[in-house]
């Protein structure tokens, strides 16, 4: 493909690219936790129940990344990413006609199928095109659109969703993605065929009897669904449980936001230098003890710094994990391997999402915080065996 991975010069555009692609599915994901109560409300139910859209967006994410990762290793990266970008516009935009709450989960895992392959293959992407040495910052780069979403999308969302309703924010997405479409189109440098080895079950399980694959698997499955669990229920504490208003719950998550992708490709460089896993360990660490504490804030500045800190660790995790798990096989089989990995991701957050549900509408806040610092606390363990 265009680009050796072994140049010493650090190439932006292929990143930014990929993080436009990442930042998509992405701001897709976590504009959602702002519409629950929206969506509740519309659909006479309860925002517990409502979280049913992100359970089935994530499994349906997980399924058919199984599916995107190998074939893109055969047919190449930027076709498929295509393909799952044209999906997206799609399924965004018959968001507009679902009349139950029955019809939207069915369109939001349409959505999640696309969203499967645009993580699965921009992080296959990335990790054919970078080097190792220079891998932790290219991750930084791009997943800055982990927590640039939420500057750009949640402000800008809430705003909406006051002023023309929930379904508008789907209709924008549909639109952003047409114009990364043709960015994809122009500026991805082509990738060919990698092998003609063919899609099977078998291969796919063969990882799981790797342990530094399968450590790789449950790293990101705790990693996703302990952030998520949380993000997903926060507005709603706010809203129902403390009375703040959807503009200023924006502003919040805008500034959280900030800092996190501030950090992200700071951390990216740093574990290059000071090592990945170092890096990981630590972020987990204090983020543990901060999901603890978030829940037993009152509306104030407490709230707001803690958040930050939240961020900023959350945010400085993400590239070195990537950075790795994309190194632990070849090119030939990485899209494959970033498939089964992306999809325990989101099976991550299918399961922390559905025990969130039920933590949030029996036990409170306070529950959804104390699961997602239990599920953070784990990731550390899973570098005994996946290593550097």
């Amino acid at each position: 493909m265009t680009g050796s991975p072994e140049s010493k010069q650090f190439q932006w555009k292929v990143a930014l690219i990929l993080f436009g692609v990442l930042f998509l599915g992405v701001s897709d994901t976590q504009l959602v936790p702002l519409l629950l109560s929206s969506i509740a409300r519309e659909f006479q139910t309860t925002p517990g129940h409502t979280g049913i859209i992100v359970a089935s967006y994530s499994l349906a994410a997980a399924v058919f990344a199984l599916f995107a990762g190998p074939l893109s290793d055969r047919i190449g990266r930027k076709r498929v990413l295509l393909g799952g970008l044209v999906l997206f516009t799609v399924a965004s935009y018959s968001t507009l006609h679902a009349s139950s709450l029955n019809e939207l989960v069915v369109v939001r895992m349409l959505t999640g199928f696309a969203a499967g392959t645009l993580s699965t293959c921009a992080l296959s992407f990335a990790g054919d095109h970078y080097a190792y040495a220079h891998r932790g910052r290219a991750m930084g780069v791009i997943s800055m659109a982990y927590f640039l979403a939420f500057v750009v999308g949640v402000g800008p969302g809430s705003i909406a969703i006051k002023v023309w309703g929930w379904r508008s924010v789907f209709i924008a997405l549909a639109a952003v993605s047409v114009a990364i479409l043709a960015i994809v189109l122009t500026g991805l440098p082509k990738d060919g065929r990698r092998t003609a080895a063919q899609f099977s079950t078998a291969s796919l399980a063969s990882h799981f009897g790797k342990p530094d694959r399968l450590a790789g698997m449950v790293a990101a499955f705790l990693t996703s669904g302990g952030l998520v669990g949380f993000l997903t229920y926060f507005a709603a504490w706010l809203q129902t449980g403390k009375g703040i208003s959807i503009e200023k719950i924006g502003l919040l998550i805008m500034a959280s936001g900030i800092a996190a992708a501030v950090a992200s490709p700071l951390s990216g460089w740093l574990s290059d230098h000071a090592g990945k896993i170092k890096v990981i360990i630590g972020a987990n660490l204090v983020l543990a003890i901060i999901f603890l504490g978030v829940a037993r804030l009152d509306w104030s500045w407490p709230l707001w710094v803690a958040m930050a800190i939240l961020s900023i660790s959350a945010s400085a995790r993400q590239a070195p994990l990537h950075a790795i798990t994309t190194e632990i096989v070849g090119a030939e089989i990485r899209g494959e391997y970033t498939a089964v990995r992306n999809a325990s991701s989101q099976l991550g957050i299918a399961v922390a999402a559905t025990l969130s549900a039920y933590t949030f509408d029996s036990y409170g806040f306070s529950g959804v915080s104390n699961l997602a610092a239990l599920m953070t606390l784990m990731i550390p363990l899973c570098f005994f065996w996946l290593r550097e």
